[in-house]
This record gives structure tokens, C-alpha cells and sequence, in this order.
């Protein structure tokens, strides 16, 4: 076949392995002779920045490009074939026919939220979660079941490869999942963060009570889906979940359900296969209400089926205000969560399973005696080694290219190996990428999307990954860090959220400039610059910053860092480019003289500051 009969990329490379074989003699599979058959003077040289390969020579000889891949995900080489007195001049083809050049555009680094993904393309999102915590044995053998992890980490995404993981081993028909939100329930229900001392009070029995009713309602309502559960087929069990319905116990709103566990006088009439374990036992008792979500809890540890059920109680994130009915309610939902996975594990289940995603400071902020013990025996925390000292060593690139499908050297070919900022500063390229994020996948997936618009083919250069981080941190970190505010300040902060941090003086600031820029919007008291802080802080938006050391503090980099309340902080690198926040100020550099005296070209103290520049023969820097 000839160059312009060629229409793919597959027809580009048989035709290309017969044009070096002929020229070569070599066979159209064995490469090593054209490596061999390479003109003098082009051959790779190995040291310093005169790697070149010799085809890129080529390239600049012939003025005509070449691209040729071996696999979808091989970075396409660009090549003109002088191979000795062999000059092969090979024309592109033109329009709908070229072939493009390769770039980030043909990979795919999936979507901000989980459930998105997994309604697009659940084989994909299972081929490329990774999964460094062996959730699945973990789950399986009821020894976790508190996820842990600052927002973006992971949380929700555990929840859907456990169910994804069941549907491509047992079949979508058997497996049941419940995922109860209460970010989404809060929307239309009352919001767990409104219940207050004299709904939840001091007996905290009662509200173990309610956790155990509303989770085992939930179980109960999944078994009975399963043809292959005997309770499906007993009218009586059925007719229970009804009639706590009709009474208002077996409402989403759990606010709710524990203000009628509360009120209800006298008791409720169960059938009796829910105290002595026998289906189609017609005798009924009288229960107290604070008695039956452990008999509907006994009925759902002793069913039977092949088929696996999973509840997933997620969106517990509301981390801000001084409201301990709230975190009593959070304590005893991780208590009864604990103990019904260990009567599970005791009882030798494989049909039901139960997952809490939880905050890791929410979770801290959850006082009782067993909590320290919990986290460590049933919790899996979302870390990807954020602290690490080198970024090639942050396990969000093995992520990120795993989402890809590709390495992390294929990811990074197409980038520039260092970004150059500020006069002379030069930083490396994944140091300068993991600045502008939190530090989480959530971040990750948005700015190699970001990424990909820029420049979905070719290589980079340093304005375009400066423009593309500009627009992550402008659409995407901003809106991020914005969107959790609901709830948790006034509409009227909200509203002001981005003057707020535009009327910063600079990156680094001190508590009397937070506090005069909140007055500038109309916020003077010394509750709102708390109020304001401490949700920035826990957002990732600012981090603690100790003037002495030059160290930072970021929530998302090590979520057992605390807000400290009297400042200095500092501001993330993505929202000083967002909001064209002056770089230095005198604690900066007094604290640390080489940070540049004017525009962004410094990096936070957690990324290296910059790469040493290379000489050539003649002595010159690069």
C-alpha cells in the first residue's frame, strides 16, 4: 500500500515497517537494524541535555513528519526514514484522513464525582479505580467499614467499586445496593446538622435506638427485593416495614424518625418470627419502639440468601459549628455501624455489608470511648501520600495514570519537564502541577481535563501549562471550594466569598488582614473571621503558615492538621493566580529572602523550589 492510499493509523504503521524493511533488510517486525542503519553523527547521546534521539535530526532534515504508534497509548514519534543513500519522502494525508498528531486529548482521566463516572462507563471506572487499601477482602470479611478521608479523596468512589466489583463477579441481579446520601437527603429533609440538645438529649441510648432502626429498615427494605430471600415471600415481614412507614419510622428523614422514637408511647406489634427467628410465626408482641431496630437487625443477620446487600451512608461532611447534638448523633451512628459488623462478623454473614464515609476531622470531632480503637480496627484512610518530599513520589500520579490507562512517563512526555516562573526560576513540572490542587484525586481528574482543553494534541509548552492551570484554578478550584459552603456560612458570606479573598493584601496575611478584609464586606465581628477561617481552611483554600520555619500547613496534605486561630496563613497557589493576589509580603520575605520580589514564581515550601539549570559545552546556561 502507498503512503496516500493510507486512512488509519494501522494502515500508516504496516505501510511505514514495510518502507524500513525494504530499506533495512531487516524484518518488518525486528526494529534493532534500523537502530543500527541510524545516519552518523544522530545517534542518542547519553548524557546532560544532548539526549536526542536520532530521528527528531531527521525530522529537522527532512521537514516532513512521520507519526507512527505501536499502541494506542505510545506517544507517536515524528520521522523522516534516511536510512544511507534510502530517502523516502512520504506526504501526510489532508483533511478527515490525517493523521492527528498524538496528545492528552486521546486519554481519558476521569470525572469529578463518582456516580458520574460510573453512569457513564461502570466497566471503565472498575478497570481503572486503584485500589491501594484492599477494600474488597477488607469489606468482605466485615473487618472495615469506616472509610476515612478529606473531601475528594475517595470516599464515594470505595462505595461503587465494592458494588461494581460484586456486579462483574456474581451478576448485576445479585447484588442489591442502598446508598443513603445525606447531602441529598439534607436538601429535602431536615439536616442532621439542625438537630439540637433538646431533640438528641443527654440519654445517648435513645439515638442508638434511631441508628439502629433507620439502618435496619433500610437492610430489611433490601432483602425483601430478593427473590431469594425467605423473608420476600412472608406477608408478615412486609406488612411490618408498612406499617412503620405509616407511623413515620421508616422516613428518610432520620431527624425525624428520632423524634417519633422519642415521643412514641407504649409499644409496637411485632410478628413473632422477629423474636424467635421462624418465619410464619403468627403471634404478635408488643415491643417497645427503642427495641426494634434490634430486632429488625437480629431478622437481618440471620436471612439467608446468595445474594450480597450493601448500605452505604455517605455525605457527613458538615465539619463546621459548635453544635454537640450533632456530633452525638454522628458518634452513635459509628456505633452502631461497629457493632453490627462485628455481630456480622461473628455470625459468619456474606449477604449484608454496611459502609459510613466519613470526614477524617469530622471523625475527630466524634468524642466517645471507642473511637480511637474503631478507626483503627474498621476504618481505611484515604491517603496518597501527600507529604511526600519528592512529587514523583505522590501516589496521585500512579492515579492519574491509571485513570489514563497509560504511565506516568507516557503522561509526562507530553508535558515540559520543568515550568518556568517568575525571572529565572524554573520549577519541575509534576511539583508545579501539585501546588495549584489539593492535593486530592477529585483535583487530579480536573486539571488533566483542564489540561486536555488547552492542548488536546502535541506537546506543551510553558505559556500553555501556565494557561491551563490558570483555568483550573479559575473554573474549577474556585467553584470547588465554593459549593460546600452551603449550610455551613450565611448566604450573605457566601455571596461576598470571592471579594473576601480577593481583598487579601497578598499570599501571605495575617489575622488583622483577614479581619479587615471580611470588614471591607461587611463582616466585623470576631465570629464571622472564625466562621470564615476555619472553613477555608478546611476547604483547602488557605493553609497554617509558622514564619520562623517557612512551613506550611495544608487540611488536604495531612488531615490531622488543625485551623490555627491567630494566623498567619497562607493562601492556595491556584486562588493567588485566580484572583491575581500579589505574591510576597514582609513575613515572607524576611522569613525566606530568596522568594521573589514580585509576580507568581514561588512554589509553597512542600514543593521543590526549582530545577538547577544545565550547562552546555561552551559554558553557557540552557
Amino acid at each position: 500500500m502507498r503512503w496516500n492510499e493510507c486512512r488509519t493509523l494501522d494502515e500508516v504503521q504496516r505501510t511505514c515497517d514495510s518502507i524500513v524493511s525494504r530499506a533495512t533488510g531487516a524484518p518488518q517486525t525486528d526494529r534493532s537494524r534500523v537502530a543500527a542503519a541510524e545516519p552518523s553523527g544522530c545517534r542518542r547521546k547519553r548524557s546532560g541535555r544532548h539526549r536526542t534521539d536520532w530521528r527528531a535530526h531527521s525530522v529537522a532534515a527532512a521537514q516532513r513528519p512521520l507519526l507512527i504508534s505501536s499502541t494506542p497509548n505510545s506517544t507517536l514519534r515524528c520521522f523522516k526514514l534516511g536510512l544511507g543513500s534510502v530517502a523516502h519522502s512520504i506526504r501526510q494525508p489532508e483533511g478527515d484522513a490525517a493523521v492527528r498528531e498524538p496528545g492528552l486529548g486521546q486519554l481519558y482521566f476521569g470525572m469529578a464525582a463518582a456516580e458520574n463516572e460510573v453512569a457513564d462507563n461502570p466497566d471503565r471506572f472498575l478497570a481503572t479505580y486503584q485500589d491501594r487499601w484492599s477494600l474488597m477482602p477488607a469489606v468482605e470479611q466485615h473487618k472495615r467499614f469506616l472509610i476515612l478521608g478529606p473531601k475528594g479523596t475517595g470516599k464515594s468512589a470505595a462505595a461503587h467499586y465494592i458494588r461494581l466489583a460484586w456486579v462483574n463477579r456474581f451478576g448485576a441481579e445479585s447484588v442489591f445496593p442502598t446508598f443513603v446520601d445525606f447531602d441529598e437527603l439534607n436538601r429535602t429533609q431536615s439536616p442532621l446538622a439542625s438537630m439540637d440538645k433538646h431533640l438528641v438529649g443527654d440519654v445517648t441510648a435513645l439515638t442508638d435506638a434511631a441508628w439502629r432502626l433507620f439502618i435496619g429498615v433500610r437492610l430489611l427494605d433490601s432483602l425483601l427485593r430478593d427473590q431469594a430471600c425467605y423473608l420476600n415471600r412472608d406477608p408478615q415481614v412486609s406488612g411490618l416495614v408498612e406499617q412503620l412507614r405509616v407511623a413515620g419510622l421508616a422516613s428518610d428523614d432520620f431527624p425525624q424518625v428520632l423524634r417519633r422514637v422519642r415521643e412514641r408511647k407504649g409499644g409496637f406489634a411485632l410478628p413473632g418470627n422477629l423474636l424467635s427467628g421462624s418465619a410464619g410465626s403468627q403471634q404478635s408482641d408488643q415491643v417497645p419502639v427503642n427495641q426494634l431496630g434490634d430486632a429488625l437487625l437480629r431478622l437481618v443477620i440471620d436471612a439467608r440468601t446468595s445474594n450480597r446487600h450493601i448500605l452505604a451512608i455517605d455525605g457527613l461532611d458538615k465539619a463546621i459549628g459548635d453544635n454537640p447534638a450533632y456530633w452525638q448523633t454522628l458518634a452513635a451512628l459509628v456505633r452502631v455501624a461497629d457493632s453490627l459488623t462485628r455481630d456480622l462478623r461473628s455470625a459468619g454473614a456474606e449477604h449484608v455489608f454496611v459502609l459510613v464515609m466519613c470526614r477524617s476531622d469530622v471523625f475527630r470531632r466524634v468524642r466517645f470511648s471507642d473511637a480511637a480503637k474503631i478507626s483503627a480496627d474498621g476504618g481505611v484512610h484515604m491517603d496518597w501520600g501527600a507529604e511526600a518530599e519528592d512529587p514523583a513520589d505522590m501516589r496521585l500520579w500512579d492515579y492519574i495514570a491509571d485513570k489514563a490507562q497509560t504511565s506516568k512517563d507516557e503522561l509526562l512526555a507530553y508535558l515540559p519537564r520543568a515550568v518556568r516562573v517568575g525571572v529565572r526560576q524554573r520549577v519541575e513540572i509534576r511539583g508545579y502541577l501539585q501546588q495549584f490542587t489539593r492535593y486530592t484525586p477529585r483535583d487530579m481528574t480536573l486539571l488533566f481535563t483542564t489540561l486536555q482543553e488547552v492542548r488536546p494534541e502535541g506537546h506543551f509548552t510553558n505559556s500553555q501549562v501556565r494557561r491551563a492551570v490558570d483555568n483550573f484554578s479559575t473554573r474549577h478550584l474556585l467553584t470547588e471550594i465554593m459549593s460546600e459552603a452551603t449550610g455551613l456560612l450565611p448566604e450573605s458570606m457566601i455571596d461576598r466569598f470571592e471579594a473576601i479573598l480577593s481583598g487579601l493584601p497578598q499570599r501571605i496575611f495575617s489575622r488583622s488582614e483577614l479581619e479587615e478584609a471580611l470588614s471591607d464586606s461587611g463582616f466585623t465581628a470576631q465570629s464571622d473571621v472564625d466562621r470564615f477561617g476555619e472553613y477555608a481552611f478546611l476547604q483547602g483554600a488557605i493553609g497554617n503558615y509558622r514564619p520562623g520555619a517557612g512551613y506550611v500547613q495544608f487540611y488536604h496534605r495531612r488531615d490531622a492538621y488543625k485551623w490555627q486561630k491567630q494566623g498567619p496563613w497562607i493562601m492556595n497557589t491556584g486562588l493567588v493566580y485566580a484572583f491575581n493576589i500579589p505574591w510576597t509580603n514582609t513575613l515572607d520575605r524576611r522569613s525566606n529572602p530568596s522568594t521573589p520580589a514580585s509576580g507568581h514564581g514561588g512554589v509553597d515550601s512542600t514543593t521543590p523550589a526549582r530545577t538547577p539549570r544545565k550547562r552546555t559545552r561552551r559554558g553557557r546556561p540552557s
